[in-house]
């Protein structure tokens, strides 16, 4: 038998070499097909070369259907100008590339997921390959989208209450300067009149001097108190529940009804819902229209006092309907504004206050107040109340 040669040496170590290799190939590729991460190998067109167990089972397919389907195909239409866009840097010698893509998923929400490419190396003159490592991001996308809507929300309540704080500083200034103005007149005149009333000396004289300046000075506590009460409104606690509004309506009735002494009113109810709200809140608001109506009625040899209820989707509109003198429906708006009155107070009573703080109210639980009317034809005026109001 012939002695080894220094050529069956070199074979000998090649062939180790080769076994060698082919054990790492093998290696590689079974840590390649076994890694949890989804990972392709593909071609600079975009096919797949090979697909991992992790990759398969994430395009829903096997290994084997996939080889040599592009892609692309399994990535939303919106996302494949950047998958193109990935394989043209990488293969155009860029290195290491990321993107971020949707995978279509015609049965269920797309997958958001990131596209982690790299050269993958081969000995020789085969065609070169890239592998890409798939990441799925839609958890985080997810979160993301909730917190840039949660942030989005926050901004908007935060521009709402921004708002809010601009008209409330305006509601308070025009409400300081008109009783400031109203109350300053009236002090002013009062003082004048007693003045003029201590050089009078006709007794009859004194006496209409200092019931004009007691008139005066009336005004000045009737305004006090409405800005009081204006205040006490805007301050209130509120505490949304149940709230059956027929019960309140009688509570108000049966608390206004020194109003109608002596007169000939006609009340013709109707079945009010039961709401979520305040109870102070409710009785406030339908007081000021019970009220409101009764004082406008007055000229009427019968006053006609009509609750009227209507329903939407979201709302409960109740109305109250009267005969009284009416108004023009230009002046709609003014009506609900600080010291908007329609009328000379030396006709009807008040301050103007009154159903401004009904909308106030109402606007701060969600809801809206207005009315309708003809001059000398009556009036209607009605609040909306959110089936969900929020708390005041």
């Amino acid at each position: 038998m012939a002695a080894p040669t220094v050529a069956d040496d070199q074979i000998t170590v090649l062939e180790a070499r080769i076994q060698a290799l082919q054990a790492s190939a093998e290696q590689a590729l079974t840590l390649f097909l076994e890694a949890p991460q989804a990972a392709f190998l593909v071609t600079p067109q975009g096919r797949i070369v090979q697909a991992n167990l992790a990759g398969a089972a994430l395009l829903g397919s096997g290994a084997h259907v996939l080889k040599g389907r592009p892609l692309s195909a399994s990535v939303a239409p919106s996302s494949q100008a950047a998958l193109a866009a990935l394989l043209g840097r990488v293969f155009g010698g860029q290195g290491r590339q990321t993107a971020e893509v949707q995978l279509a998923a015609p049965q269920a929400a797309p997958l958001h997921v990131l596209l982690t490419a790299a050269p993958h190396l081969r000995d020789g003159e085969e065609e070169p390959l890239c592998q890409i490592s798939v990441t799925d991001v839609s958890a985080f996308k997810a979160a993301h989208q909730v917190l840039l809507e949660t942030t989005q929300q926050q901004d908007r309540h935060l521009q709402q209450l921004a708002a809010r704080h601009r008209q409330l500083g305006e509601e308070f200034r025009m409400l300081t300067l008109t009783s400031e103005r109203i109350l300053s007149g009236a002090v002013d005149r009062a003082q004048t009149l007693l003045t003029q009333a201590g050089t009078e000396n006709d007794p009859d004289e004194r006496r209409g001097t200092l019931g004009e300046a007691s008139s005066a000075l009336h005004l000045t506590h009737t305004v006090l108190d409405a800005v009081k009460g204006y205040m006490q409104a805007r301050a209130m606690r509120t505490r949304v529940r149940a709230v059956d509004l027929n019960r309140v309506l009688r509570d108000v009735l049966r608390d206004t009804a020194a109003q109608t002494a002596g007169r000939h009113v006609q009340v013709t109810p109707t079945a009010l819902p039961t709401v979520q709200g305040d109870v102070q809140v409710l009785r406030l608001i339908l007081h000021e229209y019970v009220t409101n109506a009764l004082k406008f009625t007055r000229p009427r040899a019968t006053a006609e006092l009509r609750f009227l209820l209507q329903e939407t989707g979201t709302e409960y509109w109740v109305g109250l309907q009267d005969n009284g003198v009416g108004f023009n429906m230009r002046q709609k708006d003014r009506i609900f504004e600080l010291f908007g009155r329609l009328h000379a107070p030396e006709a009807y009573e008040g301050t103007g206050l009154g159903l401004a703080v009904v909308r106030q109210l109402c606007e701060r639980c969600g809801g809206r107040a207005w009315a309708e009317g003809k001059v000398d034809q009556g009036a209607t005026f009605w609040f909306a109340w959110p089936k969900a109001p929020r708390p005041g």
